[in-house]
Parts: C-alpha cells; sequence; structure tokens
C-alpha cells in the first residue's frame, strides 16, 4: 500500500462502507428518512453538525443532508430557538427518491447565517406522497420563496410553525431520535473531510403519520 501524504491522512476517516441498521427509534423495515443540519465556514471549508452552541459568523452557511429508504416529500424549515424567521433561510419543500442522497438548499438559495440570530432550530419532515398535510405545507413554502424581516414573513412564519403542528409531530421525540448504527459489512471506504451520514438521525414515516426530526438534538 502506498502512503498517504500526511495532509491527507490527517484529513481522511477511515469508516465501515456499512449498511445501516437503526435503532428504535426506526424500525429498519419500514419506511424512514435521515436527516443532518450542519453549518459551513466558507472562508476554510470546514463543516460541523449544528450544535446547541453554534453561532453565526462571516461566511457561515448551513446546509441539510437527507435521504430515504422510500420515495417521499420532505420538509426543510430553519427558526431561530423562540420561533422567528431567519432572514435568508427560507424553507425548502422536495421530493425525495428512494436511496437519493440531497442537499439543500437547492440552488440559487443559499442559506447565509451571517447575522447574530442566537441558536437555531430547523425540523425536517418527511411525507408519504400524497399526504394532505404536506400539500398546505408545500403551497405555503413556494410563497416563501425570500424571507427577510417584514411583517409578511413573520405572518408566513407563523402559519408555516402552525402548520408543522397540524401534523401532530411528537416534538420530544423529534428532538430525541437516534442516530443511526452501523453495521460491520466487511469492507471500508476512505471519507475526506465532513461525513453527514456519521451525525444523521433517522426517523420513520406512514401515510398516517410524517416522521419529524429537530436539530440540534437534545
Amino acid at each position: 500500500m502506498l502512503p498517504m501524504k500526511p495532509g491527507l491522512l490527517a484529513a481522511a476517516l477511515l469508516c465501515l462502507n456499512a449498511s445501516v441498521a437503526f435503532s428504535q427509534s426506526a424500525d429498519k423495515n419500514k419506511p424512514h428518512g435521515r436527516a443532518c443540519i450542519s453549518v459551513i465556514n466558507s472562508a476554510n471549508g470546514d463543516e460541523e453538525a449544528l450544535r446547541a452552541d453554534s453561532e453565526a459568523g462571516p461566511g457561515r452557511k448551513v446546509v441539510a443532508h437527507l435521504d430515504a429508504t422510500a420515495k417521499c416529500e420532505a420538509l426543510v424549515a430553519i427558526f431561530t430557538k423562540s420561533g422567528q424567521p431567519v432572514a435568508g433561510c427560507p424553507p425548502q419543500f422536495v421530493e425525495v427518491s428512494a436511496g437519493r442522497e440531497l442537499l439543500l438548499p437547492k440552488t440559487p438559495v443559499v442559506w447565509n447565517w451571517e447575522k447574530g440570530t442566537g441558536p437555531l432550530e430547523a425540523y425536517v419532515l418527511f411525507f408519504a406522497p400524497g399526504s394532505r398535510e404536506a400539500a398546505e405545507l408545500r403551497s405555503l413554502v413556494g410563497a416563501m420563496r425570500k424571507l427577510s424581516d417584514s411583517a409578511v414573513t413573520k405572518l408566513q412564519t407563523n402559519k408555516l410553525r402552525e402548520l408543522i403542528g397540524r401534523a401532530k409531530i411528537d416534538k420530544a421525540a423529534a428532538e430525541r431520535a437516534a442516530k443511526p448504527e452501523a453495521e460491520v459489512a466487511g469492507t471500508f471506504r476512505m471519507v475526506v473531510g465532513f461525513e453527514w451520514r456519521d451525525s444523521a438521525r433517522s426517523v420513520n414515516f406512514t401515510s398516517d403519520k410524517p416522521g419529524a426530526l429537530i436539530f440540534p438534538a437534545k
């Protein structure tokens, strides 16, 4: 085996190229979605999972990584801890194909987080196709393409939180959903930089009830 360059060796993480087994919070035999919210420092490319003590700053932006084992729809919405809108971070509602990884927000949107807002609270909801709750959320998100500090934005954000509440999510469970646990698959892969799956959490969803995750976890 050829020796690795010191810089690459320092940045690389040797991890299992594994299938994913889920804890009791997500039944791997049923449809489930997985997500991670992270913060990127554009100045140096560093990325880390969103934490309760993460802070805004010059060149910082928020991104969401997600995938699912079955076709579904997903909502990603970012609020301040007090439930207010975060200027420049409009929610996104997307279709998710089974096994396809998505990175949000979709271009040309960029979730810049440069102004101090205090701690963030990000919601990720997975809906089965054709869900009644999803239809109204999709329509509202379409109208929230640009978030500002306006009174209209605050009204739209209040409506968004109301619709999320109507979806009957279990907030306590969404905040504490466990991370996936790796199964040994016998092969290895080299991962350089941030591996979002290591910080992801997962949740089941059905036609009757969406799956919800809230970040950062508690």
